[in-house]
């Protein structure tokens, strides 16, 4: 759940770092058993985060923040 009160541009830099760890992840060596098939999970995260890194550079500049991300 979101936190009204944080910056739009927060919750997605937010929503953008949970994604990125879970990718990391996904695509790591498996510690049981022979490597999974995770690739549909990897490619829907990975179109989310591209959803959320345009949103992000699409934001007003009532959104900007004092710094940057990525």
């Amino acid at each position: 759940m979101t936190d009204p009160d944080t910056p739009l541009r927060e919750q997605i830099a937010q929503a953008m770092a949970r994604i990125e760890r879970e990718l990391e992840i996904l695509q790591g060596p498996s510690t049981i058993g022979g490597p999974a098939d995770n690739r549909e999970v990897i490619a829907q995260l990975q179109a989310e985060y591209q959803a959320l890194k345009e949103a992000r550079a699409h934001l007003g500049p009532y959104e900007l923040p004092d710094e940057t991300y990525e």
